[in-house]
């Protein structure tokens, strides 16, 4: 049935400082700006530079050192993070292998302010940031690999999860950033910014992981990245791919108890980017690329909690199957000393093929609801028998988005920096949801002795019903075209007073469609009746204002106003016997077929500061959001179906505190403590019994804390000894409005992280651990399918780790 599979459980972020910077790789430069760099457009020349760790030289001699700046593109050139007025967390691509952070999940636990809603394995989480957080229409958080945007509506899946392949960093914007990046990014953007390929070196770089896992078995991840100048200064080829093979820690039981399969959830992963760099002339390039990624997992991550930790006695197998293709093409034309014109232009395709167990929602269900009440004599069958069988349910979903966006902007070294552009897009997505039940025909037939269309589950205007035992069919169309006009300026009014303000018009019209078939469409829209089409339009603008004062050479304050905006929607009729009972307990008289759109207004100030001779950072935020008419999805009691409904209004507040120091009399050691708090709770509702006021917005852990040591030292002139360690808190949350749920508090939790390894002569080589301690805390209890289920961390896996550079 539609919406079948949308109610999700959440756990929030794990706050941690951005680990030590290696060198430029982690887009960081030294307090002084190099003379050259990398410009923002794609005709940049840089490769890479791999640099020495925190207090070690390239010649090896561990000394002091200081703390370096954060450089990012975040305005679309690029700009000491000190003088943007935001909150902007950088993972460089080095820290993303040092540390092994290879999913939003992950990510969650090395910056603050993130966190995600689990659903049902890799590339099923739905994305939040600062508790902006919905599993509804269109996301909260933009998804972006370079300037190429891979977002997809929320509901049957999550957000794309682009593996961490070749990066040069990981830039997370908090807050509205729909100024420059669009309507899906009012609560922040995530960018993934790839290293591009240098005219003028060779260069390549293999990564290694063999690994194994507590309760699952043998991993290995096998990465290399090669950069060919073809023709020096000309033409230059940038080549990377991965092969993942990790194991599961499911056990899969039968209802009798006895193991089916155990390590059910592998996944296996490959993923290939060739990026190119012509050079026309000197202010004038093209940057073709093409990224694809196939991603495989054999089973859920979840487990059943009665049956003991790690076991579950499904009966369907829930593989999920995604694959991402992007081509893009990306021109950089400079004009003269006035400006850089850029121009996007991508196509982004993601094709889903998931199954899911329907085995409790279709069987179950037919035998309680229908056979039990009208054929009691026959209940232990029923119930033993016709109610166990297994029901496969498939998810086809089909995205892609074709964009193009174009922008002009000012040279960067100006009083008066500016940035005009359009934006165009359009997103077609198509659901297809197929749901049997395996010899359902058959098996009625052995019981009752007579055909299932003539029982209470037939129909009698369609003999046809119980073909292929078919339950329930629904194929949606969804195509959303997006035209914005955007710009801003930034205005250095003083030598320390530095302004900025911004705007974007985004107007949108999306067309729905859905046609369906099977028993549980009877009364309902489909083909038992007439097809369901709608239309809707949406607009509005989302400017932003911000101030940066620099109270000194190394110290910033700053205060930032926003609009986020996000798009609504159609949402399916659910209105069959089962699904209209349903929703009379939850006080609808009938489900909503559209939801608007919501928005809030974002108020932050903060301080960022170098002191003690830079070797002590801190970086302080604070915030307060209100959020008009929020987007949630409602889980429709009996038939397990859902609609998106705006449930009203909520209120937001925190901060964050993001600190390292490196203590001059220790070289080579960098420390880290963070924290962050926020408070996100319901102010207004339309209907107390989904939402009422003072409750807490979903996904929003109230608190949360981390500490790292980083520790280099020298064991000879050509080989350096490393220790990294990180604990990371997260505090509780809630990932349902109804206090019976099981999933309605999720308790607070903690991860411990290590590695120990040496570094010489081109090569490194480190035994790492993640999740240490193995904590096996359930983090949440999420209802998936009618069905509560468990989800903890990954068990303990332990692994050697070699890189080698050419």
């Amino acid at each position: 049935m539609a919406g079948l599979s949308k109610t999700l459980g959440v756990f929030g972020p794990v706050m941690l400082l951005a680990i030590p910077t290696s060198g430029p790789a982690s887009a960081q430069t030294a307090a002084t700006p190099p003379a050259q760099t990398q410009p923002a457009g794609p005709a940049g020349r840089g490769a890479p530079n791999h640099a020495t760790p925190p207090g070690k030289t390239k010649a090896g001699a561990a000394q002091p050192s200081q703390l370096e700046e954060i450089v990012v593109t975040s305005n679309k050139r690029r700009q000491n993070s000190r003088k943007i007025a935001g909150s902007i967390g950088v993972i460089s691509g080095k820290e993303l292998i040092d540390h092994h952070v290879e999913s939003y999940e992950d990510i969650t636990r090395v910056l603050p302010g993130v966190s995600f809603a689990s659903h049902n394995g890799p590339g099923q989480d739905n994305i939040s940031i600062r508790g902006v957080s919905s599993t509804v229409g269109n996301p909260t958080v933009g998804i972006y690999i370079d300037e190429v945007p891979i977002i997809t509506q929320n509901g049957y899946e999550g957000a794309a999860q682009p593996r961490i392949l070749d990066l040069d960093r990981v830039e997370v914007l908090r807050g509205p950033q729909g100024t420059l990046y669009g309507a899906s990014s009012e609560g922040g953007t995530i960018r993934f910014i790839t290293n591009q390929p240098n005219l003028d070196k060779f260069s390549a770089i293999i990564n290694s992981d063999v690994s194994g896992t507590v309760h699952g078995g043998p991993n290995s991840d096998q990465q290399f990245a090669v950069n060919l100048p073809v023709i020096p200064d000309k033409f230059a080829l940038r080549i990377s791919g991965e092969l993942l093979d990790n194991s599961g820690w499911i056990n899969n039981e039968s209802l009798a108890g006895n193991l089916v399969k155990s390590g059910t959830n592998y996944e296996r992963t490959g993923a290939v980017r060739v990026t190119g760099l012509i050079q026309l002339a000197p202010d004038f390039s093209l940057t073709p690329s093409f990224f694809y990624q196939n991603l495989f997992t054999g089973d859920s991550p979840n487990f059943f909690e009665n049956l003991g930790t790690y076991n579950q006695n499904k009966q369907v197998r829930e593989f999920i199957k995604d694959e991402i293709y992007i081509p893009s093409l990306t021109i950089h034309k400079g004009i003269g000393n006035f400006a850089d014109l850029t121009s996007i232009t991508s196509y982004f395709q993601r094709d889903v093929d998931r199954q899911a167990d329907g085995t409790y929602f279709n069987s179950t269900a037919l035998s309680q609801f229908y056979l039990d009440p009208s054929y009691p004599q026959y209940q232990p069958q029923n119930d033993s028998i016709l109610g166990n069988s297994p029901s496969p349910v498939l998810f086809q979903d089909h995205f892609q988005t074709i964009t193009q966006e174009v922008r002009l902007a000012s040279k960067a070294d100006q009083r008066l920096r500016w940035v005009l552009g359009f934006f165009y897009s359009d997103q077609q997505w198509t659901h297809f949801d197929y749901e049997t039940i395996s010899d359902y025909d058959q098996e009625f037939q052995n019981i009752y002795g007579f055909n299932i269309n003539q029982s209470v589950l037939g129909s009698p205007g369609n003999p046809g019903l119980w073909n292929n035992n078919l339950v329930w069919q629904v194929y949606d169309h969804n195509d959303i075209t997006q035209y914005a006009g955007f710009g801003q300026i930034d205005y250095d009014l003083t030598p320390r007073l530095h302004l900025s303000a911004g705007e974007r018009y985004v107007y949108a019209h999306e067309t729905f469609s859905e046609v369906g078939g099977g028993f549980f469409d009877l009364g309902g829209a489909g083909t038992m009746g007439s097809p369901y089409r709608q239309s809707a339009s949406f607009s509005a603008p989302t400017p932003k204002f911000s101030a940066t004062y620099d109270l000194s050479v190394h110290t910033s304050v700053y205060s930032t106003i926003a609009k986020g905006f996000r798009l609504g929607g159609a949402t399916t009729p659910n209105t069959n016997v089962s699904c209209v009972a349903g929703l009379n307990q939850l006080g609808f008289n009938n489900a909503p077929n559209t939801y608007g759109s919501d928005q809030l207004w974002s108020y932050e100030a903060g301080l960022k500061s170098l002191l003690l001779h830079n070797t002590l950072s801190i970086n302080v935020a604070g915030y307060y959001i209100d959020w008009s008419r929020i987007q949630q999805t409602i889980t429709i009691p009996i038939c397990g179906g859902a609609f998106n409904y705006n449930v009203g209004n909520a209120e937001a507040y925190g901060g964050e505190i993001e600190t390292r120091y490196r203590p001059p009399a220790i070289p080579g050691l960098t420390l880290g403590v963070n924290a962050g708090a926020e408070h996100a709770s319901i102010t207004s509702t339309i209907n107390a019994q989904t939402a009422a006021v003072g409750e807490n917005v979903l996904f929003t852990p109230t608190w949360s804390a981390s500490a790292i040591a980083d520790y280099y030292h020298d064991l000879s002139a050509a080989v350096t000894g490393f220790i990294k360690a990180d604990y990371d808190w997260v505090g509780p949350s809630n990932g349902s409005f109804t206090v019976t749920d099981p999933n309605f508090h999720d308790p607070a939790y903690g991860v411990l992280n290590a590695s120990v390894g040496v570094d010489f002569r081109g090569w490194e080589a480190s035994l790492y651990a993640q999740n240490l301690l193995d904590n096996k805390i359930i983090i949440q209890r999420p209802i998936i399918n009618s069905v509560t289920e468990a989800y903890t961390l990954r068990p303990a896996t332990i692994g050697v780790h070699l890189t080698k550079r050419f």
